[in-house]
């Protein structure tokens, strides 16, 4: 349909509006449809018949009057031709009135009056025009189809009908042989443009009231009229030009939106009571279908046409078609006060089963609208169906999912944990949301599976089993039980297919109709990125980016698909393509996550630079927390490139949500090797030691990321020769993994043991370790070669490592072994044309390097105690029964082997390597 506002555009300047009956226009607007009638009446070969189609109070007869005239006798003469309610049948017979003078045929009494008037058109010898009014009381199957066939009868005839209601005449069935120019609702409504420039040609003052009510009118010209009460003498005043704004006392009570829900609730009072039924249940729900109209008003088939038709012609429902199936909605000027009006009106049982029917009869076609309306009939058994196959679809609906979910009850909750799962999903980002909450709903969470799992995977199956199992996965994931969710993620991924997942019959519907909700497509997105969470978290690198990849391609076919809209009935409004969007951001985000962890960092780096491209340029946004994944990238890559501004930005953007924040370690790594490139080592071990012991308002270390901190910390101690603590920390781990042999390696280098640290390497294979483990397999390696006089096999495995260095963006290795080794290996390396590091070996600032210190004696240990506690070779050499001649012979040794220069450098890098701690005191 041609909506006339979008063709004349917007009029800044316009004239005085006509104001008269019941019709508000504008003169623009008259000029823009005039023309369309121009083009219409009397033009041989063109269009000839013009339905003008809309509620009561759009100005159809007046404004059709003012483009036409009434001149019957004129040189292009108009006849008029008004329908009776009481004589509906007299339409033709007033026809065959009009003609009978222009044509050349010649009727016959008592013939049949149609036929009549189809030979009266083609005797037709001067154009003529016939404008037929209040069609609504005439309108049937039979006459709409006669009407159309008279339009082709003669190109001297011209067809206008104006009604508030059609049978066929708006439909394909007509437009599929003649060619109707329909002007509706859409034409004769005012834009707010138009509705806005009505109120200051008229001198209303501005107000919020004001705004609010021209919004609400949707541009219905009598509503307009109603909350500007354009007929209050105390309001306005009468002038050559037209009514203008009177500024009496009266003006002073004026209230726009309390005139429009005036209007309403006396439109209300003229209604039969099946009307204001109908009409009180259509403000309840966005929707309303002839079959629950037809349960509402309990008549025939005859009582619900004549209820729809009052309700429709006078504009209250509004009809909305979809796949031929006509459904109808309240208008939204008289709705919030018919939806206040209807809480006392209706009762609590019956709204709730006109919830309900309508929920069932949209579960497969709205879900999101249904679960709503589910909730609110308390049939959360429906609700929870209804959610787990459409959890994506649901949940983008952040503010409207939340309201829904935020009302229920703990013993809801606890009885469906879906809806428990969903509250925490939308919770969790939200940063006024206390950790005690979320600590809440997790053990509610937790319970509510007990219930309905008692037996894990094993427990028979019911309506929503994937998905329950998917939430056990979850749940065992965020408390740490790994080997669980690792098996809940083999068993769940290979039936991810959505052909495996089937369509679920809501409880509570019709046997006949057996309405189902859509199948795991709904809900196939939050899969994918759940299950490789999972994989990710037990080093399952492989299955996480299989799955992130496959959500990738889920999302990008969202975007790229092409947009039909909304159904009719739905109330989302995230789209397809944004929600596409969304969770393509969640991908780009998850895979950068993964590459971070596995050590390819340009990979990760270039997602990043996708995902900012996406979220500058788009109103996308990762749903839940799925966008950590992408700062914790951003993190890394900053520490790699020397980039402290994106690294603060990336600890600014998680910040807020630090105390539920689960892989914050890896924050904190990225901190701290970024603290040990600028100020050293030791600062960054005791940045490290300080973010691990700070618990407060954080949660624990989650398993999954442990042993990340483990490795991190023991580079960090064996960097600087504190390789006491580093053994410490490699006994309390796993000796089997691939990170710690690789620890216990670099250990065994660090302790000058160069031959356990080349087998301990060489044990380490490429298969199943991550791409960091193997440049560090290979930088051990070639170090400890060196050391083991193997030169080539050195030159090798540090040209290997450096070329993994470049490919993944990993220089950050280069700090991973003792310095002066791999230095000397660099310049061989660089002489035998393998690869060239010096310049960036020399660049590493000094305190950043690692360096091997030789060990020290029991002896050197003692005397380096006692002269940190005595600060006098003298007093140091009484307490160790020597003499200070030997004090000083030690303490040289001392210097030697910890690289420094006098006693209180020995002193302050053996407290920062703790190799102090633990000996005995000494006794006078």
């Amino acid at each position: 349909m041609l909506r006339t506002h979008e063709a004349s555009g917007p009029a800044p300047h316009l004239p005085r509006p006509v104001v008269e009956g019941g019709r508000v226009a504008l003169p623009s607007r008259c000029r823009l449809l005039e023309r369309m009638v121009e083009e219409t009446a009397g033009s041989a070969g063109k269009q000839r018949l013009t339905l003008v189609n809309a509620p009561t109070g759009y100005g159809k007869t007046a404004t059709i009057a003012d483009w036409l005239g009434e001149d019957s006798e004129g040189p292009l003469p108009v006849h008029w031709v008004h329908c009776s309610r009481r004589e509906p049948h007299t339409l033709w017979d007033e026809l065959i009135d009009a003609l009978t003078s222009r044509s050349d045929y010649v009727s016959r009494e008592g013939a049949d009056p149609v036929s009549t008037v189809m030979r009266l058109a083609r005797g037709l010898h001067t154009a003529v025009t016939l404008v037929i009014d209040d069609f609504q009381h005439a309108t049937s199957a039979e006459t709409d189809m006669a009407l159309a066939e008279l339009s082709a009868e003669s190109s001297l005839l011209t067809l206008v009908i104006i009604g508030r209601g059609v049978t066929l005449l708006d439909g394909p069935l007509v437009s599929a042989t003649t060619r109707v120019r329909l002007i509706g609702v859409d034409d004769l409504s005012l834009t707010p443009e138009e509705a806005l420039e009505l109120t200051r040609s008229l001198g209303v003052p501005e107000s919020p009231s004001l705004e609010t009510a021209l919004d609400r009118t949707e541009g219905w010209p009598l509503a307009i009229r109603a909350a500007l009460n354009l007929g209050a003498d105390g309001l306005y005043i009468d002038t050559a030009e037209g009514r203008v704004w009177a500024d009496s006392p009266a003006a002073h009570g004026f209230d726009p939106l309390a005139n429009l829900n005036a209007f309403a609730m006396a439109s209300l009072e003229i209604m039969t009571a099946a009307a204001k039924q109908v009409v009180l249940a259509a403000a309840q729900i966005d929707f309303l279908s002839v079959t629950q109209i037809r349960s509402i008003v309990g008549g025939d088939d005859i009582a619900v046409e004549e209820t729809l038709n009052y309700l429709t012609e006078h504009g209250f429902l509004m009809e909305v078609t979809s796949t031929g199936l006509a459904e109808y909605r309240c208008h939204r000027s008289v709705r919030a006060p018919f939806a206040d009006y209807a809480v006392g009106a209706i009762d609590a049982i019956e709204r709730k089963r006109l919830y309900s029917n309508r929920a069932h009869e949209i579960a497969a076609t709205a879900p999101f609208t249904a679960f709503r309306l589910f909730c609110a009939a308390d049939e959360f058994e429906a609700a929870e169906i209804t959610l787990a196959q459409n959890f994506t679809t649901i949940t983008d609906e952040v503010d409207g999912a939340m309201r829904a979910l935020r009302s229920l009850s703990e013993e809801v909750l606890l009885e469906h944990p879906t809806l428990t799962a969903a509250l925490l999903f939308l919770e969790n980002p939200r940063v006024g949301v206390a950790p005690s909450r979320l600590n809440f709903l997790l053990r509610v969470w937790q319970l509510g599976l007990q219930r309905r799992l008692p037996a894990g995977a094993a427990t028979a199956p019911g309506p929503i089993h994937l998905q329950l199992l998917c939430e056990a996965m979850v749940l065992n994931r965020v408390l740490g039980n790994l080997e669980d969710a690792e098996a809940y993620m083999q068993h769940i991924e290979g039936r991810l297919s959505p052909d495996h997942v089937p369509a679920l019959p809501i409880p509570g519907g019709s046997d006949a109709e057996a309405p189902a909700v859509l199948t795991g497509n709904g809900s196939l997105s939050v899969f994918y990125r759940e299950v490789a969470a999972t994989a990710l978290s037990v080093g399952d690198f492989g299955r996480a980016r299989r799955n992130l990849k496959r959500l990738r391609r889920r999302s990008e076919r969202k975007m790229s698909t092409p947009w039909h809209g909304f159904p009719h009935a739905s109330t989302r409004t995230v789209t397809d393509a944004e929600s596409g969007g969304n969770w393509l951001l969640a991908a780009l985000s998850e895979l950068a996550f993964t590459d971070t962890i596995d050590g390819h960092i340009r990979r990760a780096g270039e997602l990043v630079h996708e995902y900012d491209e996406i979220v500058a340029s788009t109103t996308a946004k990762a749903p839940g927390i799925s966008w950590v994944g992408i700062e914790i990238a951003r993190a890394h890559l900053a520490q790699e490139s020397r980039d402290p501004a994106s690294l603060a930005l990336a600890v600014d953007r998680l910040a807020p949500i630090a105390d539920r924040l689960e892989p914050w370690p890896l924050l904190l790594i990225a901190e701290a090797a970024s603290i040990r490139d600028t100020r050293g080592t030791e600062f960054a071990l005791a940045h490290l030691a300080s973010g691990l012991e700070d618990t407060e308002g954080r949660a624990p270390i989650p398993k999954a990321w442990f042993k990340y901190v483990v490795n991190f910390e023991a580079v960090l101690n064996s960097s600087i020769g504190n390789l006491a603590r580093s053994e410490e920390l490699l006994s309390e781990v796993p000796a089997d993994e691939a990170i710690f042999r690789l620890e216990r390696a670099r250990l065994a280098l660090f302790s000058g043991n160069d031959v356990d640290a080349l087998l301990i390497a060489q044990s380490v294979g490429d298969p199943g370790a991550t791409k960091r483990q193997r440049v560090d397999r290979r930088m051990i390696t070639a170090v400890a070669a060196w050391g083991c006089d193997r030169p080539t096999d050195a030159i090798n495995s540090l040209a290997l490592a450096v070329a993994l260095i470049d490919k993944y963006f990993l220089p950050a290795m280069l700090v991973s072994v003792p310095f002066e080794q791999l230095r000397e290996l660099a310049v061989a390396a660089r002489d035998a044309g393998a690869c060239d590091i010096v310049d960036a070996l020399d660049a590493i600032p000094e305190k950043s390097r690692a360096y091997r210190y030789e060990q020290l004696t029991e002896m050197e240990l003692r005397t380096l105690a006692a002269i940190s506690e005595h600060r006098n070779a003298n007093q140091a050499a009484a307490s160790l029964f020597i003499t200070a001649g030997t004090v000083k012979k030690h303490l040289a040794a001392v210097y030697k082997k910890l690289g420094v220069r006098d006693r209180d450098a020995a002193i302050l890098r053996a407290g920062r390597m703790g190799i102090l701690d633990g000996l005995p005191e000494q006794t006078d």
